[in-house]
């Protein structure tokens, strides 16, 4: 019985996100008058949930290990300028894509470095970079806005959008679910010494999951290039909080371990886009869903530090 209880129990948990981004469809559907699952309203969904999914698949690996990274927006917002600075010198797109992965990755490889090898607290590590890319920034398009070559639109297209969001979360699922880089990561994030006593190398298995956030970032931050078409100081600004709020509200624990599930970054993407998304559509003030959505994440990081005695935080 108890054990029948016990597996009752499980289901539900993993249930739970699920049921969530169903209440908030049905709940904002209603109060709406319907205008929530039109098609005009569901093209802009799905818009800004292909960014912010893919970025949250790769952050996935980072927190499964207990870390933290808060330099997303930043992050992203400086390879869409850096992109479009060089996709404007007439080069392939190709190698304009290129360029947006590599210029997020430094960031994360210097990230990684910090905070992994030198044992900086990574959310001071993140923080501080993401002041750096947003300074970098605002220094940049102070002045004006910097656009895409006229070309790169027809690139913004649901097949590339679709496609990128696929291929990304098939192979981050394959690694974190079935390759040994995710389990190392889960090991880690569930006791550090056992699993460095278990012939995990901890700093590098860290360290492979800054690089794999770092490349969805760069993907990401493409994306939203050729969404956005251009890069100002506003640019990325508030994508750390989607992606935190994202993860959690697919049931990701922030103090990571093995019930972190990759399926959760995918249904808390929909659910965090949704969330503000609704909020927009019954006319409440932008800078009050902020506070909203940091009272969601507050009260469901409160839920997930009272299931993980050992704190948040490894």
């Amino acid at each position: 019985m108890e054990k029948s209880k016990a597996n009752m129990k499980a289901i539900l948990k993993k249930l739970v996100p699920f049921l969530g981004l169903t209440l908030m469809i049905a709940v904002f559907q209603v109060m709406s008058d319907g205008r929530l699952l039109t098609k005009g309203n569901l093209t802009s969904i799905l818009n800004q949930t292909v960014y912010v999914g893919i970025m949250a698949f790769g952050a996935i690996f980072v927190y499964s290990h207990g870390g933290m990274d808060l330099s997303y927006g930043g992050v992203i917002g400086f390879s869409v300028l850096i992109s479009i600075l060089m996709a404007n010198t007439g080069i392939p797109i190709v190698v304009t894509f290129l360029v947006s992965v590599v210029s997020a990755l430094v960031w994360f490889v210097l990230n990684g470095l910090v905070s992994v090898y030198l044992n900086v607290s990574p959310f001071i590590t993140s923080l501080c970079i993401m002041y750096m890319c947003r300074g970098i920034l605002n220094t940049v398009c102070a002045t004006q806005k910097y656009s895409i070559p006229v070309y790169m639109y027809e690139y913004d297209t649901w097949i590339v959008k679709i496609i990128a969001l696929i291929m990304v979360y098939v192979i981050c699922y394959l690694l974190f679910e079935k390759g040994s880089i995710g389990k190392a990561n889960k090991a880690i994030g569930g006791n550090p010494l056992a699993a460095a006593q278990a012939g995990i190398n901890v700093k590098a298995t860290r360290m492979t999951a800054y690089l794999i956030s770092g490349i969805t970032v760069g993907i990401a931050a493409f994306i939203l290039m050729l969404r956005a078409g251009s890069a100002s100081t506003s640019t990325g600004q508030g994508l750390e909080m989607n992606v935190i709020t994202a993860l959690v509200l697919g049931g990701v624990p922030l103090s990571g371990g093995a019930k972190v599930k990759m399926i959760g970054a995918l249904v808390g993407s929909f659910s965090v886009i949704l969330l503000r998304n609704g909020l927009i559509i019954l006319g409440i003030n932008e800078r009050v869903i902020e506070g909203i959505q940091g009272l969601v994440l507050l009260l469901l990081v409160f839920l997930t530090y009272e299931k993980n005695k050992d704190g948040i935080q490894q």
